[in-house]
This record gives structure tokens, sequence and C-alpha cells, in this order.
């Protein structure tokens, strides 16, 4: 064989194994299973349960003072800018399994009135870690109270991204989650639904 056509047999090799992941995922979370418990306590496999929809993805934890509930506000206007919410979930996960249990998300969802298309979730402490990894989001405790013991006081410091979900597990795109425009998603969601 020419080295002309083994260079063009690789050349293709590698443009098809490139192809077949294809071009518009950023992470493939299609094999993965995560456990992580709703606000009801109900044991829930991520993304396992939310297949077949398509999802918005976001992590916050209930103590932040500031992006967390701007985050949590902008998921809100997007589902409102959605002429069709069905098929589509809005998922909040905590980065602080620590202090965010199942009541402590169930009293944030009541207090945002967040409806049944919100789910909110945690995990048990470093449970959520790999999931954390493997999605590139910085969380890390910032603050901690003055004399330095590692206590319930304190503040982290996190990314603030917006994941989109396809229906089988695959993060197509993210945004930047507390500026994002709902129209912008929007559009996004239309397209996947038209796939």
């Amino acid at each position: 064989m020419s080295p002309t056509l083994k260079s063009l047999l690789v050349s293709l090799l590698i443009i098809a194994t490139f192809t077949a992941c294809g071009p518009d995922t950023l992470y493939d979370l299609s094999g993965d299973t995560f456990q992580l418990r709703n606000s009801d306590s109900t044991q829930v496999n991520f993304p396992g349960d939310f297949k077949g929809d398509i999802s918005l993805v976001t992590f916050i934890y209930t103590n932040c003072p500031d992006v967390c509930p701007v985050i949590t506000a902008n998921m809100t206007n997007i589902q409102r800018a959605l002429d069709d919410t069905s098929g589509v979930n809005f998922i909040e996960i905590s980065f602080d399994p620590k202090r965010d249990s199942p009541s402590t998300l169930k009293e944030y969802r009541d207090l945002y009135e967040l409806n049944e298309q919100f789910t909110m979730l945690t995990s048990h402490p470093n449970d959520s870690d790999v999931l954390l990894d493997k999605l590139d989001i910085v969380a890390e405790k910032a603050i901690i109270d003055s004399l330095g013991h590692d206590s319930t006081n304190y503040a982290m410091r996190h990314s603030n991204t917006l994941y989109l979900m396809d229906r089988d597990g695959y993060i197509r795109t993210e945004y930047p989650a507390h500026r994002v425009t709902p129209e912008h998603v929007k559009d996004d969601i239309n397209y996947l639904r038209s796939e």
C-alpha cells in the first residue's frame, strides 16, 4: 500500500471517529448513572430518569447569597418563554450536599414557587464529585469561619453554567446560567425538538 493511500485511510478513520462523537456534543452522560435524591427524598437516577425529554441542568447551593437565586430566576424565565413546556425538565443539582438536604431543597423550591417541572437534586456528601468533574464544574469552599474551622458557615466559589441536555443524555451546549437570554435557550430547545 502506498504511503499516500495509507495516509488517506488513517485520515478517514480519524474523521469517522470524531464524526461518530457528534459535533454538537460537549459532554456524554448517556451511559452514566448518578444516584441522587430529590426534594421528596426519592432516589433519582441522573440522567437516566430524564431520558426521552430535553433537560436544562444547572448547579446551585441554597445558601448562595448572590448568583444562585439569579440562576433560579433565569430558569423560571426560560420556562415562561417556552410556548410549550411539555417534554422539558428544569433540573437544579446542589453542589453543597452537606447543607442541602432534600428538605432544604424543598424549602428552596417552595420559596421560589417552582412548579412540578423543576426537579431539585442532592446527593450524599462527596457522591456528586464524579458528576461535577465530568462537567468541569468548580465548587469549593471559599470562606470558612473567622477561626478557620470547618463549620456549616461557609460560602462557595463555583461555576455558574446552564447545560442543555438532549433526550439521549448528551450535553449539547452550555450557557452562562445567570445571564443567558430565555430567547436564546428557547431557540436551542426548539432546535433539539426538531431533531
